[in-house]
């Protein structure tokens, strides 16, 4: 990689800490393998936000039995979702801070994609259950004990919202934790419904409430569960983050290096969010290995200051 640096803390594309880069010398490509110690702002959060989901999913599942609440019974199982998801989030961040052989060149990135792409998927199944079960509620209303479900939704909505505030303060720039911070927000703005939902029946007897804000709920999970799907099948499709102009870079790689002469066959993907690689073929004035590679190593540093790439390989044509 770069011969300037030995160890660089670049700046993350979402800005909201460094993206930790190590090199590795090499005279055919530049290696900025990084993140070496994975996340553990992220992981101390989630280990938390298991233990929380877990205990306030189990008390709400009993006082929706109890109370014959359909809102307390689905957010009982959406908080079983997160309980799930949340702790396949942080055995995905585990997972990724593992060393692996030379059959994972990339290391285990990878599975906080997969963890994203299986917590929207929930989401969405969710979302279907509720709207199904929402219906069924308005052609045949059940009798709710108002007070019982207002008081536990109370509980539920303090604890989602403490939930959301820890996994927000360990930052949201990798799509696994964003992904599972938008979890307990769609939770919280469900425990929110329910305790309006609550207070309503307790004031007017009016039961259907129960399932059209369950239902309303639902649909604004749906909403959400359909961005981080897209994100995260986009992310696994390589497709060029929309935060890298090529063209803009190719320029700027012109204009900085007065040696390049062309750009061509650049090739940018994420391996994971705020790890992006990038591979291209940079022709230059003839002159000898030695200042080839020392323009090299100079693009390089370049291309990670400027556009964030924490993985370039340069192929230098004359």
């Amino acid at each position: 990689m770069s011969h300037l640096l030995d160890e660089a803390v670049l700046p993350c594309r979402h800005q909201h800490r460094p993206l930790l880069i190590h090199t590795d010398h090499s005279a055919d490509h530049q290696h900025a393998h990084g993140l070496d110690v994975h996340r553990p702002q992220q992981r101390k959060a989630l280990m938390i936000s298991v233990a929380l989901t877990t205990g306030m999913m189990i008390v709400e599942f009993i006082a929706g039995l109890l109370t014959g609440s359909l809102m307390l019974i689905s957010d009982a199982i959406h908080m079983l979702s997160h309980a799930t998801a949340l702790g396949i989030s942080l055995l995905a961040v585990v997972l990724a801070q593992k060393k692996v052989g030379e059959h994972f060149p990339f290391g285990l990135y990878r599975v906080e994609i997969l963890a994203a792409l299986f917590n929207g998927i929930g989401l969405a199944g969710f979302s279907v259950w509720i709207i199904y079960e929402g219906i069924v509620r308005m052609i045949d209303p059940v009798a709710i004990l108002g007070p019982e479900l207002t008081a536990v939704a109370i509980v539920g909505l303090a604890v989602n919202l403490t939930t959301a505030v820890i996994l927000r303060r360990a930052g949201l720039e990798d799509l696994n934790t964003k992904s599972a911070f938008l979890h307990m927000l769609a939770d919280t703005f469900s425990s929110a419904a329910i305790v309006v939902g609550g207070i309503i029946i307790v004031l007017t007897d009016w039961f259907i409430v129960d399932p059209i804000l369950s239902m309303v709920v639902a649909l604004l999970v749906a909403r959400w569960s359909w961005g981080l799907l897209r994100d995260s099948v986009l992310i696994l499709l390589e497709r060029k983050p929309d935060t890298i102009d090529s063209a803009k870079l190719q320029r700027g790689l012109k204009q900085e290096f007065p040696e390049v002469r062309d750009v061509h066959d650049v090739h940018i993907w994420e391996i994971t969010s705020a790890f992006v690689c990038l591979t291209m073929h940079v022709v230059l004035d003839d002159m000898k290995l030695k200042e080839a590679n020392k323009v090299r190593s100079r693009m390089t540093e370049y291309l990670q200051q400027q556009f964030g790439v924490g993985h370039s390989v340069i192929q230098i044509e004359c």
